[in-house]
């Protein structure tokens, strides 16, 4: 028999991730239709065999039963992973950990508030049309959109792997450090007080120089001295200052540079 999912009209991100986890995870909903209710209809337990209820009908993915502290996707998160259906891949399984958190937080009113909250994705996710029709199109827009940010959090996960790999040094701006990671992501050196991060990507032979974007250091001497050590190497400093790179996920076709992590890092510290 066919399966189906249903939520309320005009759907949450905790309802709209809890799909998402479901067609990912539960491979006979992988195709299911999704439908939608008014969220006061159901009430009193519905007949879960080939339809799932989403955030509706009091049934265990409906967190409005009396589950404090969760929401729809938690609830599916926790089912999933007790019956050991979750990912395979470690870093994947802490990714959706992060995800389930920040939802949750979320869809309890518990996230702080911040100045740029009107451009969070729960602020945009919702359409105010209160129709099936809009709602679906809601549904597909928010599983692209977590499809996006599953990848980020996986890197995220790397990076915090490959933390120990770290090349600490001083350089005349303040605590810097050098690493060669596919992967890592510099803001988690940022938030630790790092001014400069050198990172070799091993994969595709990258390199690039970076300090926060608040900050007072201005790398155009890096980029002089990188220039004058490998002149055939395609250096781009950012009109920034605060970026030199060789190469990058948006410039792949550059001339790689020549030189180690080791040589640059001992560039950085001439300066």
């Amino acid at each position: 028999m066919a399966k189906s999912l249903v939520t309320h009209i005009n759907p949450h991100l905790d309802d709209i991730a809890a799909i998402w986890l479901i067609k990912k995870f539960f491979p006979e909903y992988k195709d299911a239709k999704v439908e939608f209710i008014s969220a006061d209809k159901g009430k009193g337990g519905l007949n879960e065999v080939d339809t799932l209820y989403i955030g509706v009908g009091m049934g265990k993915y409906d967190e409005h039963k009396g589950d404090v502290d969760e929401s729809a996707m938690s609830l599916v998160w926790k089912d999933i992973k007790s019956q050991n259906l979750g990912s395979k891949d470690n870093f994947e399984e802490k990714a959706i950990d992060e995800m389930v958190k920040w939802n949750t937080l979320y869809d309890t009113a518990k996230m702080p508030y911040g100045e740029w909250d009107d451009f969070s994705v729960e602020a945009f996710i919702r359409s105010y049309e209160n129709s099936p029709a809009d709602s679906l199109k809601t549904v597909e827009l928010g599983a692209q959109i977590l499809d996006r940010i599953l990848p980020v959090l996986i890197r995220k996960q790397h990076s915090l792997a490959d933390w120990d790999k770290r090349i600490d040094f001083e350089s005349k701006w303040g605590k810097s450090m050098g690493i060669g990671s596919s992967a890592f992501k510099k803001t988690l050196a940022y938030r630790q007080g790092y001014q400069v991060v050198i990172q070799h990507d091993p994969k595709d032979n990258f390199m690039g120089v970076t300090a926060p974007g608040l900050s007072d250091v201005d790398l155009e001497p890096v980029y002089l001295k990188l220039k004058e050590a490998d002149p055939e190497a395609d250096w781009f400093l950012h009109q920034g200052h605060k970026m030199v790179l060789c190469g990058a996920g948006s410039a792949p076709d550059v001339t790689r540079t020549k030189l180690t992590l080791d040589q640059v890092i001992e560039i950085v510290k001439s300066i």
